[in-house]
C-alpha cells in the first residue's frame, strides 16, 4: 500500500459536513477549474520502497462504516455484472485472491459464483476484523470458503498459487511508484495460464491520489510487458462507484490471461 503523514489531513477531513463528501468525485475537463475536495496532497511523503502504509490502518480504526467513504457496501456492481454474464465458466475446484478486501463484500459474491477457495487480503488489521464480523452476519453458506488474511500485499505468499485474481480499486490506491511492482507481484500470485480480472477505476481528469486517475492504456502498459494478455476489455462495464454514490467516476473492466 501507500505510505502517508496524514493526522492532519485527516483530523480535516473528519471536520467536512458528510453532504459536502460528495463533492469527491472525478469531474470531467471542463469543470476542473471550479474548487473541488481533493486527495491530491495524499501524495506527499509516500514510502516509495514499497506498498504498504499504515494510513489505512489508521482510518479503518477509526470506524468506517458501510457505504462510508471507499466503503461501496455491497459487492462491485463491476464485478456483480461480470459475474452475470457468466465469462468466468465453471470456477469449482478454483481459487480466486481479492487484495485489498476491504468488508469483503466482492470475496462473498465470489465465493457464492462457485469458487472453491477466497483468499481475502487487506493490510489493515481493521479491516481484516471488519471483513470477519461481516462474514458471521451476511449468513451466506458460502461465506465458509472464504479466508480473511491480514498481509501486505507486496510479501504476501501464497500456494497454492491463484487460478483468479480480482483487483478492484487496489491499484488505484497504490502509490504512481508501486505500480509496475504490482504488476510483477501480481505475475507471482498467479498460476501460469491463470485470470486476472481488473476494475479499472477511476477513469478521470484527477491529479493526485489515492485513488489515483486509471486508464485502459495505463493498465495495459503495466500488464503486457509481465506477460499478460487482454482476453476482454470492456469501457462500458456497469460503474463501480465508492462511498454510497459519493465518489463516481468511469469505470472499465479488463481480463486478462497470464501467459503459461
Amino acid at each position: 500500500m501507500i505510505s502517508v503523514n496524514t493526522d492532519l489531513t485527516m483530523r480535516a477531513l473528519g471536520r467536512i459536513p458528510r453532504r459536502c463528501m460528495g463533492f469527491l468525485v472525478c469531474l470531467p475537463a471542463a469543470h476542473l477549474a471550479r474548487p473541488v475536495i481533493s486527495f491530491a496532497k495524499w501524495s506527499r511523503n509516500m514510502d516509495t520502497a514499497a506498498g504498504a502504509s499504515p494510513t489505512w490502518e489508521d482510518m479503518w480504526s477509526k470506524g468506517v462504516k458501510s457505504k462510508e467513504k471507499w466503503d461501496v457496501g455491497e459487492a462491485s456492481p463491476t464485478l456483480m455484472e461480470v459475474l452475470k454474464l457468466k465469462s468466468l465458466g465453471d470456477c469449482s475446484g478454483q481459487r480466486v485472491l481479492v487484495p485489498g478486501c476491504g468488508r469483503a463484500y466482492d470475496a462473498v459474491a465470489l465465493a457464492e459464483y462457485g469458487f472453491s477457495s477466497v483468499v481475502a487480503v487487506d493490510l489493515s488489521e481493521s479491516a481484516a476484523d471488519a471483513a470477519k464480523q461481516f462474514l458471521s452476519e451476511c449468513k451466506s453458506p458460502a461465506a465458509s470458503k472464504i479466508e480473511v488474511v491480514c498481509a501486505d500485499f507486496f510479501k504476501l505468499d501464497l500456494e497454492p498459487k491463484a487460478d483468479v485474481i480480482w483487483d478492484c480499486t487496489f491499484l488505484c490506491a497504490l502509490d504512481p511508484s508501486v505500480r509496475v511492482a504490482w504488476a510483477q507481484k501480481t505475475h507471482s500470485l498467479l498460476k501460469p495460464g491463470g485470470t486476472l480480472l481488473t476494475c479499472i477505476f477511476p477513469i478521470c481528469d484527477k491529479e493526485g491520489g489515492p485513488p489515483f486517475a486509471m486508464s485502459v492504456p495505463l493498465v495495459r502498459s503495466l500488464l503486457e510487458p509481465e506477460g499478460f494478455q487482454a482476453v476482454e476489455v470492456r469501457e462500458d462495464a456497469a460503474d463501480h462507484g465508492a462511498g454510497g454514490g459519493a465518489f463516481v467516476a468511469k469505470t472499465a473492466f479488463g481480463r486478462w490471461t497470464l501467459k503459461a
